[in-house]
This record gives C-alpha cells, sequence and structure tokens, in this order.
C-alpha cells in the first residue's frame, strides 16, 4: 500500500525489547521518567503528537540520554512528518543503544524516507544479524518497514513473531459464531482506512458489489469517521458501519462477538494505526490477514492470509503462520470508478513534450541506493529521457537530486509529481511510457493505478510478497512478460522498451484491449470469487466444530 505506516503495539512496550512496559521494565517512583513515559505512549496512541513530545520532553530532563526515552521521541517527531529531527534523535539513540531493534529499523526507515542512503547498508546489515539471530526475545522490530529492507522472507517471519509476542495474548477465548441454515454468513471487516487512502481506492467497488443475499456484511472503524464524501460512499457500502475509535479493545471485541461475526478481516495488519490486540482476543472463529500488511502477521490467531499463487507460491508458506486463502486471479481487487477526467497534457504535468518518459509514484521509502542506480543508467542510456517521481517532501527530492548530480545525471531530469486528488492522480499515469517497479518493496495500489490509466509497468519479483504483488497484478492482466526476476533481467528490458517504440506500443495496446476483458479489473467476478472464498472456509470451519 502507498504511505509509510509506522507500528505501535497496543500495549506500547519498553523499547529496550524486554516487552514490558517502560515502568514495569526499568521502576517507576513518583519522579521518576517512566511515569511521563508512559503518559506519552497513552498520548500517542490518542494522536495527541503535541502532549506526547511535551511528556517526552520532561522525561528527558529527568533521564537525559536514556535511549528509550529518545527512541520513543523520534517515533512521536516521525508521526508528525518531523523527519530530520527525527533522524538526529534516533541517531542519538543508537548511539547510546547500538543494538536496540525498534531504533535500528525505524531511523533506518527514517533514512529511507528522505532518501538519505549514509549509513543505511550497514543499518540494513545490523538488523539483518539480530533477525539471523532469531533468539525468544519479544522485540518490536517495526514489522512494516522491514518490509522495504532488503530482509528475506524468513527474517519477516522472525520480526512478527517476535512483535506478536508483545502483544497481549487472548484473555478469554471467542465465542464462536453460529449460524442457522437459513441466515446469511456474516462478515466484518476492521480497518483504520475508511476513508480517503489506498485501501479504500482498492476495494469501495467491491465491496459495493458484495451479494447481500449471500453475505451480511460489517465494518469496524478503529479512527473517527471520516464525515466527508468518501467516507460516507465507504460507509454505505455495508450494511453496517461501527465507529469504534474511542472504544477499548476489550470492548470491541465483545460488540464484534455479539454481533455475531463468522469471518473477521484485519485489514491493518501491523501498520500505523492498527488494533492488533482486537484480534488477540479472538472476537470471530475464522480470522483473516488482508489487503493492508502484506506479510505474515506470525501469530496464531489470525488463520489464514489473503493472497493469490502468483504473490505467495507454495513453497514461501513455510514463511506464514497463516495459511493462505488463495483468490483464482489476483489478490487485488481495485476499485476502477476512481479513474476520471481525461489525461493530462504532458506540459500540465511539467514534462517534456518530447522525450521518454520513464515513471514511479512509489513512496521515497520505497527507492533504495542499487534501484536508483539502475534507472541513473537508463537515463544516462535513453537521451532526453525523463525520471517522473511522486513529490514526498523537500528534503527527499534534495537527496534525489544530489544523488542523480552524483550519478552524472542533470537533476533537472528528475521530474516531481505534487499530490493531486485521485482520480486525478489515476490519470495521469498515462502521460508517461513506462512505470518502473522499485524493489524488494514493490508497487501496490500504484501498480493498480498505472495499470488501470494503460500504463505499462515493468517490475521485479522477488521472494517476499511485498516484491510480488505487481507481478500478480500483471499476470492477471495478461502482461506476464513485464514480470522480471533481477535487477540485470529488469535494467536490460526497461533499455529495450525505452528504445524499441514499437514492441511498447504493442504492449500498451494489449494492455487496453485487456483490461476490459481480463480478471484484473473485473469487480463482478472478484466479488464472486471472494463470497465462494468466504463460503467454502466458513463450511471447513464448521465442518471441524
Amino acid at each position: 500500500m502507498t504511505g509509510a505506516r509506522i507500528a505501535v503495539a497496543r500495549n506500547a512496550p519498553c523499547p529496550c525489547g524486554s516487552g514490558k512496559r517502560y515502568k514495569e521494565c526499568h521502576g517507576a517512583t513518583r519522579d521518576a521518567p517512566a511515569r511521563w513515559v508512559d503518559r506519552a505512549l497513552g498520548e500517542l496512541r490518542a494522536r495527541d503528537f503535541a502532549a506526547a513530545e511535551a511528556s517526552l520532553r520532561e522525561a528527558d530532563a529527568i533521564a537525559p540520554d536514556d535511549p528509550r526515552i529518545l527512541a520513543n521521541l523520534g517515533t512521536v517527531y516521525v508521526r508528525q512528518r518531523r523527519l530530520p529531527e527525527a533522524e538526529a534523535v534516533l541517531a542519538r539513540a543508537l548511539s547510546l543503544a547500538p543494538e536496540q531493534p525498534y531504533t535500528l529499523t525505524l531511523l533506518a526507515h527514517v533514512r529511507q524516507r528522505l532518501c538519505a542512503w549514509g549509513g543505511l547498508s550497514d543499518l540494513h546489515t545490523r538488523i539483518g544479524r539480530l533477525l539471523d539471530a532469531d533468539d525468544e526475545t519479544p522485540a518490536d522490530f517495526n514489522p512494516f518497514v522491514l518490509l522495504a529492507m532488503p530482509t528475506t522472507p524468513r527474517h519477516q517471519l522472525v520480526a512478527a513473531r517476535r512483535f506478536a509476542r508483545v502483544t497481549r495474548p487472548p484473555a478469554t477465548p471467542g465465542s464462536p459464531a453460529t449460524s442457522s441454515p437459513v441466515e446469511r454468513l456474516r462478515i466484518g471487516f476492521v480497518s483504520s482506512d475508511f476513508r480517503s487512502h489506498a485501501t479504500v481506492s482498492l476495494m469501495l467497488e467491491f465491496w459495493q458489489r458484495l451479494d447481500r443475499n449471500r453475505l451480511e456484511t460489517f465494518a469496524y472503524g478503529i479512527l473517527p469517521r471520516d464525515s466527508g464524501p468518501v467516507g460516507r460512499s465507504v460507509e454505505g457500502a455495508f450494511e453496517h458501519f461501527a465507529d469504534v475509535a474511542d472504544e477499548p479493545e476489550e470492548r470491541i471485541a465483545r460488540r464484534i462477538r455479539d454481533d455475531r461475526i463468522g469471518i473477521l478481516i484485519d485489514l491493518n495488519g501491523y501498520t500505523r494505526n492498527g488494533r492488533p490486540g482486537i484480534f488477540a482476543l479472538r472476537p470471530s472463529p475464522v480470522q483473516i490477514n488482508a489487503i493492508g500488511f502484506q506479510c505474515t502477521v506470525g501469530t496464531p490467531w489470525h488463520d489464514y492470509i489473503l493472497s493469490d499463487r502468483f504473490a505467495l507460491p507454495e513453497d514461501s508458506r513455510r514463511f506464514f503462520t497463516e495459511r493462505p486463502l488463495y483468490m483464482p486471479h489476483s489478490l487485488y481487487p481495485s476499485d476502477t470508478t476512481r479513474l476520471s477526467g481525461l489525461v493530462p497534457r504532458r506540459s500540465e504535468c511539467a514534462l517534456p513534450e518530447r522525450g521518454f518518459v520513464f515513471c514511479c509514484f512509489n513512496h521515497a521509502y520505497k527507492i533504495l541506493p542499487e534501484v536508483f542506480a539502475v534507472w541513473m543508467r537508463l537515463l544516462a542510456g535513453v537521451p532526453g529521457s525523463v525520471l517522473w517521481l511522486l513529490d514526498t517532501g523537500a528534503e527527499a527530492k534534495a537527496n534525489l537530486q544530489r544523488e542523480a548530480a552524483a550519478a552524472g545525471i542533470d537533476a533537472q531530469r528528475l521530474i516531481f509529481a505534487p499530490r493531486v486528488a485521485v482520480g486525478a492522480h489515476v490519470a495521469r499515469n498515462a502521460a508517461a511510457d513506462l512505470f518502473l517497479d522499485t524493489y524488494p518493496y514493490g508497487a501496490h495500489t500504484t501498480a493498480n493505478d498505472a495499470l488501470l490509466a494503460g500504463l505499462p509497468l515493468l517490475t521485479r519479483a522477488g521472494e517476499t510478497l511485498a516484491s510480488r504483488i505487481a507481478g500478480s497484478q500483471l499476470a492477471a492482466i495478461g502482461l506476464s512478460e513485464l514480470i522480471t526476476t533481477s535487477l540485470a533481467e529488469y535494467e536490460a528490458l526497461a533499455l529495450k522498451l525505452a528504445t524499441q517504440p514499437q514492441r511498447l506500443a504493442g504492449l500498451r495496446a494489449r494492455l487496453t484491449e485487456n483490461r476490459p476483458r481480463m480478471p484484473l479489473f473485473d469487480m463482478d467476478r472478484y466479488a464472486r470469487d471472494f463470497e465462494t472464498a468466504m463460503e467454502q472456509i466458513w463450511i471447513e470451519h464448521v465442518s471441524r466444530r
């Protein structure tokens, strides 16, 4: 999914890795910093960032140079998008506690968001070394941000399991949902993103097309409801919508049990604003990790992960605690109605009218030096070409321009697109010639945007699920030849497509021809496939009781 997300465990454990709350780990007296840290963590969960920062400043005044306090302060800065300040305080925390997993992963993530790559390789190496050790200590490795780092499927499983250990286990088993033969199966979706968000860009039309004769749909919003037009459309897509943002997890779980939800779908996983403790309470007999977090969550209380056989091959199943729930074509739905408006002229996008336009609208934290070096070689090899990127901040823009100049490329050949409304963004994809995917965290919603707009996309599929989502979508639209398996193959094919216009034109024509008839954008088919999958796993559950 697009947009950086920061995982925060429900009980906000001390970042030392013990799995305990700060005051349990370090003791607390009336004047101890633990009181201020616990207060700050509560304020952070409530999204009161200014108050959380003030509380942490109080703690820092009592215990200066405490790496745990500094790590939490860095988190507050990240949530406020104050990335240079976050980098400075996290670097200081890491100098005081060099092997602390949370600080290592968050500092690496911040540098990736800034495209400040000095020392990044060393951070990645240290993170990999800790994950290779795979000890039993509960620790917040921040599983989401690891997806954009050079980690293996095994590393990601280790991180997810260790993060799951700091999530409170179920206090009591959930009451099993029951249904009579004449009752519809009740499906619940839990998300913080029932608003203008990448999740909705993918799922709105699918939710609207679900057959209410087969499924009764419930949605539980864990952020305050969006009263705007997108929020209203989302709420209208479900038969039942509940704003549970202000409720504790125990009460949310009780409500889900009282609603007799048979299958509960976690659209967040370990992402910002997720509430993993809800699922740990096992409010539904069947629980699915889906869409938002493309990796295992490493828990015993998620039964399935929604996927397809390209995205999650059979030989990768050992790296998932969930069983794959395979959709027959692609795991990703698509709101095809979001393609609105005319394709803008290149001049309206600050693009040259002539010359080849390479494009990547993935977030800056997905751009790693090795892939960027390929892009610079492509610009060097295709005279007059430009690279069209998403503007994610002044610091990242300046750093990418500096990296381009260091590679011998005029920084003006990097063109940065401002953020615009969803429909306009999808439409402007068509002004480019070729979308270049990132690796190892590839395009997900952004791949869907490009293909919906008719823009061919080139991807490198690796071993991790996050690297294979674009390939899954290409396969479902009939363009599997745009899936490569190494950076050398990726670079060679990109150069051929940029210098053989007839070949690229043929691919673009096929994409246009395939969009109305291939599975990727057929939401009636996707909805029927999803309904069938839900009914099948429910029948399987009932048969085991």
